[in-house]
């Protein structure tokens, strides 16, 4: 199995709200959420549409999955690519995924033209990622391991150069464990396991 070059990624721990920005007399208030689903994502579109139900425009952006590859941007109306597309530039360079920016606009009077609205909607997406707390989540894969009494001790110092701590254990004629690992250190945890044991510690990926 080929290992992925990268076993985390980055998103936001809880809901953020930047203050609001007034550009010639329009008012920019953007919000990022974590979001898991595209149902989680049209659940905080509506929450948004009834706060502020009297706004010009609710433009948004958003990236879900580990590697962030499904995504959308919206416009709501402004002209094509001066929202959704600067809003979703700045998640995906700050790297974040599993997330949603929705920036809502109250129009005061004053176009701003393509490229203002752009900067516009960019600068509150940036200031709604500078005001969230970020974090980075680890992908990992659930490894069972089964092992008999005499190879417990020789199993836990191995865990514990790994940083393993079993969360669920079961004592019958044998000890099984199951355990959360980075898949980057999978290959190289189960190889040295089978160096170690010869094979008589069974670990199977589940």
């Amino acid at each position: 199995m080929s290992l992925p070059e990268r076993d985390y990624y980055y998103t936001i721990s809880s809901n953020a709200r930047a203050p609001e920005i007034k550009i010639l007399g329009s008012r920019f208030i953007a919000d990022l959420v974590p979001v898991a689903s595209k149902d989680a994502v049209e659940a905080y579109l509506f929450i948004v549409s009834k706060e502020f139900y009297d706004a010009s425009h609710h433009c948004y952006a958003y990236r879900l999955g580990n590697l962030g590859d499904l995504v959308r941007a919206s416009d709501d109306d402004e002209p094509s690519g001066t929202a959704g597309k600067p809003i979703l530039s700045v998640l995906v360079g700050a790297e974040l995924t599993n997330v949603l920016c929705v920036v809502t606009r109250y129009f005061g009077g004053t176009k701003l033209g393509t490229g203002g609205l752009a900067r516009a909607y960019s600068e509150a997406a940036q200031l709604a990622v500078q005001h969230a707390v970020q974090k980075q989540v680890l992908l990992t894969k659930t490894i069972l391991l089964n092992c008999s009494y005499e190879e417990l001790a020789m199993i836990e110092r191995l865990l514990s150069q790994y940083e393993l701590r079993p969360y669920e254990s079961e004592y019958g004629e044998r000890i099984s464990m199951k355990l959360d690992i980075r898949l980057s250190l999978i290959e190289k945890f189960l190889e040295e396991l089978h160096d170690k044991f010869f094979g008589k510690v069974i670990a199977q990926r589940i």
